[in-house]
């Protein structure tokens, strides 16, 4: 199934199987799992979503995802609010384009110490820039990414100090990404189970 140019509906359902296409940019974005939304409207060659419930995950409220020569499978969104509070987004990345992606987070922030980037696991210190906004761009990766937000450093008063020095906080940014990677590997296995047994059934 592949959406129109603009959709909006209360609780519209998707799947897997449902594509949202941007064809100046070459690129399409999908979910791993089902979910819903309030609405899905195609504004300058990006996807905004509000109300996004992916199966498995914590609803984006407002969610706004553009790829450039680019396929994108969302996995998840999990937010932590004890101990070090962050906001995370697992995809898979296939082609060297760019991947547009804001969950309405790091407003008038616009910087790159709330963020961390990883790819197959591994931390990326380029590739990637955040805007005023808290527009994030990837660029040229692929594989298994997680952008991970934790704007609390600035809450915390050390966003001005480099990030070696914030040990603590290199500490608890380090443990939620070693949670995010099993959790996108449970997704992943889950995802496959699921489409065997749909296949075994349909024999």
């Amino acid at each position: 199934m592949f959406c129109p140019n603009s959709l909006a509906q209360s609780n519209k359902a998707f799947g897997p199987d449902t594509k949202f296409g941007i064809p100046v940019y070459n690129g399409v974005i999908n979910f791993a799992l089902s979910g819903n939304y309030s609405s899905a409207t195609f504004e300058d060659n990006k996807w905004v979503f509000t109300n996004l419930h992916l199966n498995g995950s914590d609803p984006l409220e407002n969610f706004t995802i553009s790829a450039k020569n680019s396929n994108v499978t969302v996995y998840g969104h999990f937010v932590t609010t004890v101990y070090f509070p962050n906001e995370r987004l697992n995809y898979i990345a296939q082609g060297k384009g760019d991947q547009i992606i804001n969950m309405d987070v790091g407003v008038n922030g616009g910087s790159s110490v709330d963020w961390v980037i990883l790819t197959n696991g591994t931390f990326v210190s380029n590739d990637w820039s955040v805007s005023h906004d808290g527009t994030v761009t990837v660029t040229g990766l692929t594989g298994n990414i997680t952008v991970i937000y934790f704007g609390f450093l600035s809450q915390l008063g050390v966003s001005k100090l480099p990030f070696y020095e914030a040990h603590s906080v290199a500490i608890a940014v380090t443990a939620a990404v070693a949670v995010t990677i099993v959790v996108a590997v449970v997704v992943k296995v889950e995802v496959k189970r699921r489409q065997g047994k749909e296949l075994s059934q349909n024999a």
